[in-house]
């Protein structure tokens, strides 16, 4: 008889390879957008929003915990700010390095809907910053993530939801559900 653990370890084996299999994809900045941005080293404004001193790019797929969205932590007493989480986690992923961003042909609040990467000379799904702010939990996948990432975004989602990562380890609300909320 299988236990239930070793179902649950071996279901993340499986979720393991596939999301390794989607790092091999060549050609990426092929498949990445339309018009290229940088490199240049970012400003993090939020956990989807970054800055290169002229313009603001949204990251394309993800939501991020908002700046002032509270969350609680079994282990904390008071909510702590989910968006400064989620600023930070960028801001220690993307380092000094320098990033390459695509426009994707879409505006949102005066910001450019972009696919972006750390290591502007060789932009692959292992330096996608959206897939990193899912995979640290303090971000969801959205709709808008497109075919070839779609699947990549849900597999990080769904690994920071079962690893209870980031947002995931606390009681917070989506962040689309706290902006409606609260203006």
């Amino acid at each position: 008889m299988i236990k239930w653990g070793l179902t649950f370890k071996a279901g993340g084996a499986c979720l393991a390879l596939m999301a390794g299999l989607l790092f091999v994809t060549p050609n990426l900045e092929r498949l990445a957008g339309g018009k290229a941005y940088g490199p240049f080293v970012p400003n993090i404004i939020d956990g989807d929003t970054l800055g290169n001193g002229t313009e603001r790019f949204r990251l394309v797929g993800v939501d991020a915990c908002e700046i002032g969205q509270p969350i609680q932590f079994p282990d904390q007493d008071g909510e702590l700010n989910c968006g400064y989480f989620a600023r930070a986690f960028v801001k220690e992923f993307i380092g000094n390095q320098e990033v390459v961003c695509f426009d994707q042909g879409v505006r949102s609040y005066d910001r450019i809907v972009a696919r972006c990467f750390v290591d502007a000379a060789w932009p692959t799904m292992q330096t996608d910053i959206g897939a990193f702010a899912i995979y640290s939990g303090w971000a969801v996948p959205t709709e808008h993530a497109g075919d070839l990432f779609k699947m990549r975004y849900l597999m990080e989602y769904m690994s920071a939801q079962l690893a209870r990562r980031g947002a995931w380890n606390g009681s917070s609300v989506l962040p689309a559900v706290w902006r409606a909320a609260n203006g």
